[in-house]
């Protein structure tokens, strides 16, 4: 017979809840099989192990009990944990390891701060400990015939031994008992340094695994997943690239530098698989700057890796807005939010996501011991390096060197084009020496661009444009500002011709429609594809698989307009095609790009007519000779304060301050057109999330507090408004004297 003190609302059991968590904890192990060594402490999976068999033995509460059934109680929301830590005292066990294992099942939900106020020393007025043990002492029979049943259950645990005391009296089961539990840790932790390094990494391991487990099993999870073993069956190229052939017997950090279409995500995946440890457990983080890029790839390699999986759960999606793509991916929304929860756990072996989902656990906020767990001896690629501004990259940096040196983990830098000043910092900072590069003879196949420069702007120029969509090209326009994007798409849009606007101030919906399109228009195989223009802003740089035959490009840095040119000619199936640049951009581009890298560019690429691309690490070292420029202190200020973010890390202790510090990183807040009120109330009285997301869009924090001055933002049903013109074909109109909003 199974006792029936319930761990759980919907009628789980105690024993079956622990049961469940102990299953998941013997796979945590298996995927993280040298804890012991790396907290350096030969007990560690032995302590977390008896940490976990009492973490909710305080649930017998019989105050708890008719909270989970629903009827009438005085539990007044006290808490499990504190109740289940005296049970340690049952364990035979040393007394240094009994207060790890104490400290380990009081701090498996709240942090130590969180539980101060349950202090009686510190004056709580709730009802009293002693009352609440006295209602545990109740099922005094059924706990202890949880504890046989328990025991009868975990014979299979045969590398942990457990000795356990019967429960028979409350004489060790004082107030006391906890609260020096958490005085004595917190005391520890703030005033002995010696203390705090030594139980740093049991702290967050510990706690990380005890989370772990218990959030796995809560949510019904059965089996963690582990990458491919191998990926010889999955890819079956005739071919592969040298740079692929490179990384599949490539070990440690590296940088790789490749063309646009050279097959680095694949060489990134071999070096990833190449790279995982003896049981090939390590979780692989695939990070992209660009919700459409991450989007693309995660349908990609669900697709790919699908047929040898027999679970969904072996790929998660990590982004701002990846609950909705989810939402929207799958018709079955119980698949959807089920994939949404797990991308937050232990589970999937493979995550697809931006730098800042795994930047979040660096400050400290709840729950980031699990987040440090699973990065550890983490394998990490990021891609489109390059594209991120000098703050981010300083993040990146901080963070990498951390993984490295006190995660063990394995990072690997991708780029088409990486400026060495970049490049010289990872290296450094990093260790790293191994630099992967296409061979010069293969490197020779890659070229697909002759550059033109054009005087004037692009408006100017126009008839050039109109004169290509007449011979039937594929044309490609990038403009740097939405607002020019929006006027150039208006010069020269026809009903005659299939064409597209892209830029970043579109609702998720018409976004999501827009990229449709595009897409559908890669795939058809009539003589005329049904898109023959696309005018965007530097979303389509990296955002989405596209391939045109004729580029015209407002003037941006050169790694900008490497990242454009890549959309033309992508497969090498047209020869050389034109890509044009014009000299003078508009007066808002200063706001975006440094007008000495944007002459610099200017100026190489006058000098040169074909891009071949042995020659263009040189002319993006010309560009960025001094490095970041003006930016560079922006960079050490981010890096400073990175740097003692991470410094700050305390094992149980989750800093709220620092929340808002994290979220200032972000330079973007969610609107929504005025246009749509009617729709959003009506979905918020549904209670549809995901339909209320379908109508916001991205403002820069300048434009939304420059509209709120203006007295154009309002707050309805807890979502930003804003009083703007929007158009489902060009986006978030601004008026004729919001030039620098873009």
């Amino acid at each position: 017979m199974i006792t029936q003190i319930l761990a759980k609302s919907n009628g789980e059991t105690l024993v079956e809840h622990t049961l469940s968590c102990l299953n998941i904890y013997q796979q945590l192990i298996d995927i993280f099989p040298d804890l012991d060594k790396y907290t350096d402490f030969i007990s560690f999976y032995e302590v977390v192990f008896q940490a976990l068999f009492l973490h909710d033995v305080g649930k017998s509460s019989e105050e708890f009990q008719k909270y989970l059934k629903g009827l009438p109680n005085e539990w007044n929301h006290y808490r499990h944990e504190i109740l289940s830590t005296p049970f340690v005292n049952l364990l035979n066990i040393k007394e240094s390891e009994r207060d790890i294992i104490k400290t380990l099942v009081l701090t498996h939900h709240k942090d130590l701060d969180g539980l101060i106020p349950y202090s009686e020393t510190l004056d709580y007025l709730g009802k009293p400990f002693s009352e609440h043990m006295k209602s545990i002492v109740v099922h005094q029979e059924e706990i202890n015939i949880f504890f046989d049943e328990l025991f009868n259950c975990i014979t299979y645990f045969s590398d942990h031994n457990l000795k356990i005391t019967s429960f028979s009296e409350q004489k060790h089961f004082t107030n006391d008992d906890w609260e020096d539990t958490l005085i004595g840790l917190s005391q520890s932790l703030r005033k002995n340094e010696k203390f705090k390094n030594w139980f740093f990494r049991i702290g967050i391991m510990g706690k990380g695994m005890i989370n772990a487990s218990d959030y796995l099993a809560s949510g019904g999870i059965k089996e963690i997943l582990k990458p491919l073993p191998s990926l010889e069956e999955v890819y079956t190229f005739k071919k592969r690239t040298s740079i692929q052939e490179k990384c599949l017997n490539l070990i440690g950090n590296a940088i790789l530098i490749s063309p646009t279409g050279s097959g680095k995500t694949e060489a990134a995946l071999f070096w990833a698989t190449n790279n995982l440890n003896q049981t090939k457990g390590n979780r692989i983080f695939f990070t992209l700057p660009y919700t459409a890029s991450i989007n693309a790839l995660y349908i990609r390699l669900r697709k790919k890796f699908h047929p040898w999986y027999q679970s969904e759960d072996f790929i998660s999606l990590l982004h701002g807005r990846a609950g909705y793509f989810l939402s929207q991916m799958y018709e079955d929304q119980k698949t959807s939010l089920h994939l949404a929860k797990i991308s937050h756990q232990i589970c999937s072996p493979y995550k697809i996501m931006t730098p800042f989902q795994a930047i979040r656990h660096f400050f400290s906020l709840k729950g980031y011991e699990m987040g440090l767990l699973e990065m550890y001896q983490g394998i990490f690629i990021f891609d489109e390096i390059h594209s991120y501004e000098p703050r981010t990259v300083a993040l990146i940096l901080g963070m990498c060197s951390f993984l490295k040196n006190k995660l063990d983990a394995k990072i690997l830098l991708m780029s088409a084009t990486l400026p060495s000043f970049i490049s010289s910092m990872f290296q450094k900072d990093l260790d790293i020496n191994q630099i992967i590069t296409m061979e010069k003879n293969e490197q020779n196949e890659y070229l697909r661009h002759r550059c033109f420069i054009l005087d004037g702007t692009i408006l100017d120029n126009l008839s050039y444009i109109k004169a290509a969509i007449q011979r039937k090209k594929r044309v490609l326009v990038v403009c740097n500002t939405v607002k020019q994007a929006q006027i150039v798409y208006n010069e020269l849009y026809s009903p005659h011709i299939n064409s597209a606007l892209l830029h970043s101030k579109f609702i998720l919906k018409d976004r999501e429609e827009i990229e449709n399109i595009i897409i559908t228009g890669e795939i058809t195989e009539d003589e005329n594809p049904p898109l023959q223009l696309l005018v965007g802003t530097q979303t389509v740089e990296v955002s989405l698989d596209i391939d045109y035959d004729i580029c015209f490009t407002e003037p941006a840095p050169i790694d900008a307009l490497i990242q454009r040119f890549g959309r033309v000619n992508r497969k090498k199936e047209k020869g050389i095609c034109p890509v044009y640049v014009f000299r003078q951009g508009s007066d808002s581009d200063k706001f975006i790009y440094n007008p000495e890298k944007v002459q610099k560019t200017l100026s190489v690429l006058s000098e040169i007519e074909y891009l071949h691309e042995w020659e263009l690490q040189r002319i993006v070292d010309c560009v960025y000779s001094d490095g970041f420029g003006e930016k560079q202190e922006e960079f050490e200020n981010t890096y400073h304060m990175f740097t003692d973010v991470l410094n700050e890390i305390v094992p149980l202790k989750n800093y709220d301050r620092k929340e808002s510090d994290f979220f200032k990183l972000f330079d973007s807040i969610e609107v929504i057109p005025n246009k749509f009120l009617t729709e959003v109330k009506m979905a918020v009285e549904e209670g549809n999330f995901f339909e209320i997301m379908k109508y916001t869009l991205p403002l820069s924090k300048g434009q939304f507090y420059r509209l709120k001055i203006e007295g154009r933002v309002s707050n309805e049903s807890e979502y930003l408004f804003i009083d703007a013109k929007y158009d489902s074909h060009l986006g978030l109109i601004l008026s004729a004297s919001d030039s620098s909003i873009i």
